[in-house]
């Protein structure tokens, strides 16, 4: 990077516009920047590093502070710096939060940052011409963004720049000084090492996690050793091989048991068996004699129903008799009725026949009303004639005078609208200028909404922030409850433990046998044994749950420890991202976007004001051309309805005339015509009706004689059906066991009362059936079963059963034991394998976490080590410079040694002194030799610096003081080591009020201190 030009307007104490073009100081010069104290040489340096990155070369001030209190109140704070990399010119500018006049001059208004970015599109001219030149704009709103620009562009962060290219007063001196600390965190940040640091974290928490697991899978082992009395998992597998054998006998024991319970269960079953069959024999026998008392009662039951079935089977031919006699009285009522409707129906047909008569002669004697009516039809062709042109000649009047009235309006309508678009036109160009008038809007809505954005994202995070205190707040509250969960779990697993093993005591105790060891003290008598408890019996199930539980609690309580570091590190980050968003505040953002939305809406209303015009100009010249057609037809539709107008007229006379010569008006024509075709129709109408009604009273008589004759047919019929059926009944009647008709009515009885019967008599039936055959088979059952003594076969049963029992719960106990040994060595087992898996893991892991974290002879990280070898680097290139400075003297060097065992080591600096040969610390150097010392090392740092940043070419250096500390030859000595940057490309700018270097170096930018200010003046070395 090589500066062009730099720009500066009411910055530092400076009040009005300064410009140093650096173009006139020669190619690659060493110039001095010279001024008295406080005179603002190192604002020069400020303002670069302002223009570039918004932060000043110390950082002790911020761009807002860099105002100038000498500044008239309108003239704004800006700086503006122009510089080239390789081929290409950029030109950046910006401008701090500052307060300055508003537009009015009456207030003062908050201007909140603002950087632009541009890049030079035509040939470079001079700094006098910069804004005649082509400039394309990179990004002029967005002060992140320019940032990110500048970053990418240079290949240097803004700490980096201040390292690399401006060496600050009083800074320069930090990285020879620091101490070991110190110094790592100054290279950490320059060269972006932190991942290296990471990668130690990242080690060292894995080894951590392992080693963990490896504590809990032998806790685990633990817990599970002791719940087996074992001391290894070889012992628990002794034990399962002795118990095995003792579990198979009692196996076959309980078998030979089961086998007696059922054996003798089958008896005692039996000779229950015999005992119920005889008292169901009994009940049957009670039963069968019950039915037996019922047998009159059934007989008499069986005859009721033996005559309802005969007295059924006479219901066809009686019901017969009876419908007959009923049909043959309905038929003798409908002949009576059917005679006299005949009687009345002759006497209608009658007087309609005398109306008819009466039709036909009034018909006969108007006949000549039709001749009449047939010569006034013939006249109507002329009628409607003369009508329709007396009416068409009033319509062509009407239509002439409409038409002339038409014109006149259409020539008034024409005028006005030539008016209306001159008036439009007019008001159509004042609109324009308004909307000509009106500032740019885009770029202000743009910049807007990246402060809208930013405010949000602030917003966001903020709310974020809070929601994780809150966690904070809550997992550390919950990290507390499960810490007291976990306590209290372990508590309480090792109180049930403790029972546990008290109750194990009467557990061995029960299975003593007299004269047979003991299996804990191996005696042969037993004089005490202990008894058990019922109150503080444990079962092995109750204490694996409270071992489980105890289990789950530790590991609730790690996750949650886990989740609170988690969201501590999250709040973190959410605080630094915080602390780099500067938005506008909300309250600003709103009245801007107020003043932008009113700006806006004034610009759409006119807009809209401006379209709605030109469509109106549209329309009124559409509506013109349109009233020109108009009127051209209105003219010569005026000239034909008058021409055909007359011709109706003419004709119409002639018609008139002819008309004359008939003896009738033309109004009379039509009224008479009506008349005559009512009267005919009249006379038509009431013969029609009359021979109607007499076809259809004709019809009628005819019908009822028809039904008269059908009905005596059916009666005669009828008559011979009832004597039929009566013969057939009493016929039927006479072959029954019935005397009377009344002894048939009595012996009938209801569908259900006989079905109801018919069943009480069929279960009688089959119950006696039933009864007989289960006493058959009861006395056969009994006879097969001997019978035995049941209370003596009780008492046997009892007795096997309850000593099967006793060698059950023996063989539970046992079964138990061994099936939850097998368990546990099943699960030692697998111990034993991720154990194995974990060794194996540590052991590349762990030795990565050591070495990586300085756990080694030279106390050396790896994130020290790579610093070691980028200083190193450093080094290297200023030990150059400092044996140039000091006649090859001293030598900067990293100290290999580790000085303390309790401290990490590889960045401590010592310089190698060539009269000694002793290697000492930096500290022991003078104030003139420290100086050199660091200049030579901040050259170096700067350099290498840029090394590894891209290979970025940076073709400017400017050092702040330090100078005065120096005697002649050492001054020389420096400024011929800044002079020879000169051949590696690089301008080299030095800020010092020291007289001797003003002496010197005849190229310099002199920087004047005055009451109300500063100003600067260049002077060049011709």
């Amino acid at each position: 990077m090589k500066p062009l030009v730099l720009n500066m307007q009411a910055f530092g104490p400076f009040p009005t516009q300064q410009s140093i073009n650096f173009t006139l100081l020669g190619e690659h010069p060493l110039f001095l920047i010279n001024g008295a104290t406080g005179a603002g040489k190192t604002t020069l340096l400020d303002a670069i590093s302002f223009a570039l990155y918004g932060e000043t070369t110390g950082q002790d001030r911020a761009g807002k502070q860099m105002r100038c209190d000498h500044a008239a109140d309108d003239c704004a704070t800006e700086v503006e710096f122009v510089f080239a990399i390789g081929s290409k010119i950029y030109r950046v500018s910006r401008q701090p939060t500052q307060h300055v006049l508003g537009q009015r001059g009456h207030t003062t208004v908050e201007r909140r940052t603002t950087a632009s970015l541009y890049q030079l599109r035509s040939e470079w001219q001079n700094a006098q011409a910069l804004d005649a030149m082509d400039w394309q704009p990179i990004e002029t709103r967005k002060v992140t963004e320019v940032n990110k620009f500048i970053e990418t562009l240079i290949g240097l962060r803004a700490e980096q720049f201040r390292q690399v290219v401006v060496l600050p007063q009083g800074k320069f001196r930090e990285l020879l000084n620091a101490d070991a600390n110190e110094r790592e965190n100054i290279l950490s940040q320059l060269f972006q090492t932190q991942r290296f640091k990471r990668y130690e974290e990242l080690f060292k928490q894995q080894a951590s996690e392992l080693k963990k697991a490896f504590e809990q899978l032998e806790q685990q082992k633990a817990h599970i050793l002791e719940g087996t009395e074992s001391e290894s998992l070889e012992q628990l597998e002794q034990h399962m091989s002795e118990l095995k054998p003792q579990l198979d006998t009692k196996r076959q024991r309980l078998q030979q048991l089961a086998q007696q319970i059922h054996d003798t269960d089958y008896q005692l079953k039996q000779q229950l068996t015999r005992d119920a069959k005889l008292s169901e024999l009994d009940n049957a026998k009670k039963q069968q004699s019950a039915l037996s008392e019922q047998q009159a009662e059934i007989d008499r039951k069986q005859q009721q129903i033996k005559d309802a079935q005969a007295a059924i089977r006479l219901v066809p031919a009686f019901n017969q008799w009876q419908q007959t006699e009923k049909q043959l009285q309905l038929s003798q009522q409908k002949q009576h009725q059917l005679a006299e409707t005949k009687q009345q129906q002759a006497t209608a047909l009658k007087a309609l026949e005398a109306k008819l008569d009466t039709a036909r002669a009034n018909l006969e004697q108007n006949k000549h009303l039709r001749t009449t009516l047939q010569k006034l039809e013939d006249l109507l062709p002329t009628v409607e004639q003369l009508e329709q042109l007396s009416k068409q000649t009033k319509q062509e009047k009407a239509s002439v005078e409409q038409q002339e009235k038409e014109g006149k309006q259409l020539r008034a309508t024409y005028d006005k609208t030539q008016s209306d678009i001159q008036a439009l036109l007019t008001e159509q160009r004042q609109v324009q200028t308004r909307i000509d008038e009106l500032p740019e809007l885009e770029s202000r809505s743009l910049a807007l909404a990246e402060q809208r954005k930013q405010l949000t994202k602030k917003q966001q995070l903020e709310q974020q922030a809070i929601a994780l205190q809150g966690d904070q707040a809550r997992l550390q509250r919950s990290l507390e409850t499960k810490l007291q969960h976990k306590q209290h779990a372990y508590n309480q697993a090792t109180e049930l433990e403790q029972r546990w093993l008290a109750s194990q005591a009467p557990l061995l105790a029960s299975q003593l046998q007299p004269a047979q060891p003991c299996p804990v003290c191996g005696s042969t008598e037993h004089p005490s044994p202990a008894q058990p408890d019922t109150e503080t019996l444990v079962e092995q199930h109750e204490l694996e749950r409270a071992r489980d539980s105890y289990r789950h609690a530790e590991q609730a309580f790690y996750n949650e420890q886990t989740s609170l570091a988690k969201t501590n590190e999250q709040h973190r980050q959410l605080t630094e991202q915080l602390a780099e968003l500067n938005p506008l505040s909300q309250q600003a953002i709103e009245q801007q976007e107020a003043r932008l939305n009113d700006d806006r809406n004034l610009r759409n209303t006119l807009l809209s004001r401006r379209d709605a015009f030109q469509q109106q100009l549209e329309r009124a010249d559409q509506q013109r051309e349109q009233l020109e057609q108009q009127l051209e037809h209105c003219r010569t539709q005026y000239s034909e309805l008058k021409a055909k107008h007359a011709s109706t007229q003419t004709e119409l006379e002639h018609l008139q005339a002819r008309w004359q010569q008939s003896d009738i008006q033309v109004d009379e024509v039509k009224p008479r015509i009506e008349q005559l075709k009512h009267q005919l129709t009249h006379f038509e109408t009431q013969l029609e009706q009359a021979q109607k009604a007499a076809q259809k009273q004709s019809e009628q008589f005819y019908a009822t004689q028809t039904q008269l004759d059908s009905e005596i047919e059916e009666g005669e019929r009828l008559a011979n059906s009832l004597k039929q059926a009566h013969e057939d009944w009493a016929r039927q009647l006479a072959a029954s066991n019935f005397e009377t008709v009344d002894d048939f009515k009595s012996a009938q009885i209801a569908e259900a009362d006989l079905e109801r019967l018919n069943q009480v008599v069929t279960e009688y039936n089959q119950r006696s059936i039933e009864l007989r055959s289960t006493i058959t088979e009861l006395k056969r059952q009994v006879d097969d079963i001997s019978p035995a003594n049941t209370e003596q076969l009780t008492l046997t049963l009892e007795k096997i059963r309850k000593e099967h029992e006793s060698e059950q719960t023996l063989f539970n106990q046992q079964q138990s034991v061994l099936f939850n040994s097998e368990k546990s060595a099943q699960r030692l087992q697998q111990l034993a394998i991720q154990n194995q898996e974990l060794e194996a893991k540590y052991a590349n892991i762990g030795t990565l976490a050591h070495l990586a974290t300085g756990q080694n002879p030279q106390r050396l990280s790896l994130h020290r080590f790579i610093l070691s070898v980028l200083l190193d680097d450093i080094l290297i290139v200023a030990s150059q410079h400092l044996g140039k400075m000091t006649h090859h003297r001293y030598q900067l060097v990293r100290e290999n040694e580790v000085s303390d065992a309790r401290s990490a080591s590889g960045l401590n600096l010592a310089v190698t002194d060539a009269y000694t040969g002793i290697q000492r610390s930096t500290k022991t150097l003078s104030g003139g030799e420290s100086f050199q010392a660091a200049l030579a090392l901040a050259l170096g740092l700067s350099e290498v610096v840029q090394q590894y940043s891209g290979g970025i070419k940076l073709d400017m250096l400017f050092v702040d003081e330090g100078f005065g500390s120096l005697d002649e030859q050492a001054l020389d000595a420096a400024i011929d080591v800044l002079a020879n940057l000169r051949a590696s490309g690089r301008s080299v700018g030095i800020i010092s009020h020291v007289r001797e270097l003003k002496e010197r170096i005849d190229t310099r930018i002199d920087v004047h201190k005055g009451q109300h200010g500063s100003h600067i003046t260049t002077r060049v070395n011709n």
